[in-house]
């Protein structure tokens, strides 16, 4: 079969006419709707060039189209963050995977605003071609958390002070009391609020959202073995991370305060360490144990746990419930407390 050189030529260069036509219609597609997108959108080339960047973009910094492609929109960046955006946006290029930026960017009026910067790559009949970044800016959230943080910091400034407080009023009223048990009443309250000041100052000292269960209880359980024996106690770790919601790492926090306590007084410093471990049965769902080397639970209290009012066990049946936990005390041989817990559970 003979083969038409010219024929085929022509064919070829019909072909190539069409697909110019079809990504020049695909291109004016795209100008459109990221002209008319209520985000600032740019878009960069196979040389890591911007080439692109939608009307949004250039009416916020006030140039034109040619002022900001190739490496002109760098002019605009605060120059404290350009290094840093620069590498990192480099480093994502080179491994082909999307990315957030914040920056500082300057607006037409002068005024540095910061900006959020989402970037992915794109691929053209399948082959990469590049990334497309789209933009927020973000300046009055930031100014509202900043705010936030500030009303935070005075507010647990002025839960430290109360606490202080009636910590010293009942310091007061336990040594004047005269009757023996409002003497241990009184001195256990003092015991549990410093623990409630304990979990304060741990957890404000946590971005809000969720917060790693595997750095918090150990710290805290550190905190109360210093307030109680001062660091006499020894601790004894087995934990990984686990994220959990902010509400519930206060729940587990009144637990773990509550068992290291109970260790201190009936398990005893000398005995052995007390015992943490932590971990993630699964998605959803963690395990807590706090372990002493002392006497252990009484037979009563093993049969019975629920009805138990020594070592706190009404207390610890009523923290357990508020976070939506299972508890099993056991000797292993010293006094155990197990914990299955919903990681991310609502307050009752």
């Amino acid at each position: 079969m003979d083969v038409d050189l010219n024929d085929l030529a022509d064919r070829e260069r019909a072909a190539g006419e069409a697909l110019a036509r079809a990504v020049g219609t695909g291109e004016t597609e795209f100008r459109e709707l990221a002209d008319n997108a209520p985000v600032l959108m740019w878009r960069a080339g196979l040389d890591k060039v911007c080439d692109y960047f939608n009307k949004p973009w250039l009416d916020f910094v006030g140039c034109t189209l040619q002022e900001e492609v190739g490496f002109g929109w760098a002019d605009r960046v605060h120059p404290e963050d350009l290094t840093d955006i620069v590498a990192d946006f480099v480093k994502a290029f080179d491994d082909r995977v999307p990315f957030s930026l914040t920056y500082r960017l300057r607006r037409a009026d002068g005024q540095y605003r910061w900006i959020i910067d989402k970037g992915a790559p794109f691929e053209r009949q399948g082959v990469f071609a590049g990334y497309i970044g789209s933009c927020l800016d973000i300046t009055e959230m930031r100014e509202l958390q900043a705010h936030q943080e500030v009303l935070l910091a005075e507010l647990n400034h002025r839960v430290k002070n109360n606490l202080s407080l009636i910590i010293s009023f009942l310091a007061f009223s336990a040594n004047r009391a005269v009757a023996e048990e409002a003497k241990v009443l009184l001195k256990a309250a003092i015991t549990r609020i410093h623990g409630v000041a304990a979990i304060q100052g741990q957890l404000h000292q946590k971005p809000a959202g969720e917060v790693d269960l595997g750095q918090y209880l150990p710290a805290l359980a550190r905190a109360v073995l210093e307030a109680e024996v001062e660091g006499r106690g020894r601790l004894a770790l087995e934990t990984e991370p686990v994220m959990a919601s902010f509400q519930q790492a206060s729940n587990l926090g009144l637990i773990v305060n509550e068992l290291v306590i109970n260790a201190i007084k009936h398990g005893g410093v000398q005995a052995g360490p007390v015992r943490l471990r932590l971990r993630r049965l699964d998605e959803r769902t963690g395990e807590l144990t706090v372990s002493d080397e002392g006497p252990g639970f009484s037979a009563a209290v093993l049969a019975n746990p629920n009805t138990s009012t020594r070592r706190g066990g009404g207390l610890m049946d009523a923290l357990a419930a508020h976070a939506q936990a299972s508890l099993v005390r056991e000797n292993a041989p010293g006094a155990s407390v197990r914990l299955t817990f919903p990681i991310d559970a609502p307050t009752p």
